[in-house]
């Protein structure tokens, strides 16, 4: 589980909902989760004061005595009168006692399969990053460099090779002054940096402890795509499965801009259906259709985060677009140069257009050719 699926379920333990153990076993672990949670909780906190402030009619003055016995009195109301029904009150303590074992346990279930490894690294001082590996691309590696443990420290980790659902990591490490060169330290070629190689499975927690800093702690999880992370919760921003994005695009022909679509789409459009294509048209330049399923005809285009690339009919185009525009690298683009809208008048538009299958997988555009 990812914390862009744990987030619900955290939402659900302010709400005293019971969630599924793979929920709180993540949740328990994950220390962005758990900040989201206390974040849930200090802002139930404020709105039940924020109410209290608004209170009209007066509250009644409450008179607390102290129970001679509190177990018994807390059998009592446990098993006496109750605003819940007995049994799912049995359930949430139950739930609890799952939750606050799950934020003991050091081995967690996780997913074996996936090409990249989403790896959390905890310092002396706190959550250093969210850092995604691709075990596709051993070049990429995460670097931090900055004041830990009153220590100037330069981290870095690289993903070495994979075993089934295990992975080489090689963890760098070294102490610097202000104003050394750590250009070599970013390529392996540092003599006073120290290498560290271990095997990470995700799932688990793994301690490194770096001479005169502390000990790191690695927890990790498998994903199916490289995550594209913002803010300080590591929140994944990524399209779905299935998604294509386009939010305020630009054209660009020979690099020269020949297209500007924000009075169309000021916002995000978005298209998640397989069978469908996502259908641009620029009046001078033509139709676009864009789909992450092969059609007849188009041209296999490169995605590079928010930008879309293809060679076509003698010219470099490219789209240019204010949000990740797929979780893959490439789409399909069938460009038609000469095409007239015959219903519309010849402005640009971004609509959806369906697609029929032709051939086993091979799609083609339907009604307006």
């Amino acid at each position: 589980m990812i914390c862009t699926e744990a987030a619900e379920f955290v939402s659900a333990l302010c709400d005293g909902e019971i969630i599924p153990p793979t929920a709180a076993e993540h949740i328990g672990t994950c220390p962005a989760c758990q900040a989201r949670l206390r974040d849930y909780l200090n802002l139930g906190v404020e709105l039940r004061r924020t109410a209290s402030l608004e209170q009209r009619a007066a509250v009644p003055a409450r008179a607390w005595v102290r129970p001679q016995n509190p177990l018994t009195a807390f059998l009592q109301k446990g098993w006496g009168t109750m605003r819940i029904p007995r049994l799912a009150f049995a359930a949430m303590i139950a739930g609890i006692v799952a939750l606050a074992c799950g934020l003991a346990v050091v081995k967690v279930g996780a997913r074996s399969t996936g090409t990249v490894v989403l790896l959390n690294t905890v310092g002396p001082d706190g959550t250093l990053w969210a850092c995604p590996l691709s075990t596709q691309d051993t070049n990429q590696s995460c670097e931090r460099d900055g004041k830990m443990s009153s220590q100037n420290l330069a981290y870095r980790v690289r993903l070495v090779s994979r075993d089934g659902s295990r992975v080489l990591l090689a963890i760098h490490t070294r102490t610097f002054t202000k104003g050394d060169d750590l250009s070599s330290f970013n390529h392996d070629s540092d003599p006073a940096a120290k290498l560290t190689e271990v095997w990470f499975e995700p799932g688990e927690k793994l301690k490194v402890d770096v001479p005169n800093v502390g000990t790191f702690t690695l927890t990790g999880e498998w994903m199916d795509h490289m995550p594209i992370l913002i803010g300080s919760h590591g929140e994944d921003v990524s399209p779905g499965p299935n998604e294509i994005r386009i939010a305020s695009p630009v054209l660009l022909k020979d690099k020269k801009l020949v297209g500007d679509f924000v009075s169309v789409v000021s916002g995000v459009f978005s298209m998640d259906e397989p069978d469908r294509a996502m259908w641009i048209y620029q009046p001078g330049q033509g139709s676009f259709l864009l789909s992450l399923s092969p059609m007849r005809g188009a041209t296999e285009a490169s995605v590079t985060f928010s930008r879309i690339s293809f060679e076509e009919g003698g010219h470099s185009w490219e789209f240019v677009t204010g949000n990740p525009v797929c979780r893959g690298n490439h789409v399909w683009v069938l460009h038609q140069a000469d095409f007239k809208p015959a219903s519309q008048k010849d402005q640009l538009f971004i609509v959806t257009q369906a697609l029929v299958q032709t051939a086993p997988g091979e799609w083609s555009p339907t009604g307006h050719q």
